[in-house]
């Protein structure tokens, strides 16, 4: 039993240290600047609600009967992004809590999610599947998979002004992911 609870933990930290947070070889998200969501939501897969987040939450478990948290994130272009370089990047400090596979999945949002819903709608308005990340506690989180270039490499940042929105979403069966907003969680970064 106790030899089953250490591979998966090494086969975690083997995959949080290979890879690029970008999915190539770029340098490191620390060399960048970078925004943070102006707005973080907790939605419940269950009831379709929606609340203000203190913190960035990804739970996905059994016992939880379907009650699953999504986070919801909404990103507002600065006026410093301008003709400047973005892309998506996971980041954990050594607060953050990590257990399960730490996988999550990263979609878009056809829009930002209202600052609370007691149930549907509008729904969690999930669209495009951007990619797959390791996260990584103390790390950058690695793409184990991107179905697309928009954010997951280096791309145009938008205009001044623009809102895009996107949630994350645990994996497998059992997944808890959480973090202070503050310091971690999705960021988009900018050169």
């Amino acid at each position: 039993m106790l030899l089953s609870n250490i591979i998966p933990a090494a086969l975690m930290s083997i995959s949080c240290a290979m890879g690029s947070p970008l999915g190539t070889n770029d340098d490191s998200p620390e060399s960048f600047e970078l925004f943070k969501p102006s707005k973080i939501g907790l939605y419940n897969t269950g009831t379709g609600s929606i609340a203000p987040a203190p913190a960035g939450v990804v739970s996905k478990f059994p016992g939880d009967r379907g009650q699953d948290t999504t986070t919801l994130l909404t990103f507002t272009y600065p006026p410093e992004a301008s003709g400047k370089k973005c892309f998506l990047a996971f980041y954990l400090d050594s607060t953050a809590s990590v257990s399960g596979s730490g996988k999550i999945d990263v979609f878009s949002s056809l829009g930002p999610a209202p600052d609370y819903a007691p149930g549907w709608p509008p729904g969690n308005q999930r669209d495009n599947h951007i990619g797959r990340l390791t996260a990584c506690k103390g790390d950058f989180a690695r793409w184990d998979a991107t179905y697309g270039s928009y954010l997951t490499e280096e791309t145009d940042c938008k205009e001044p002004g623009t809102v895009e929105a996107y949630e994350l979403v645990g994996v497998y069966d059992d997944d808890f992911v959480s973090w202070d907003p503050s310091v971690a969680g999705l960021e988009i970064y900018y050169n």
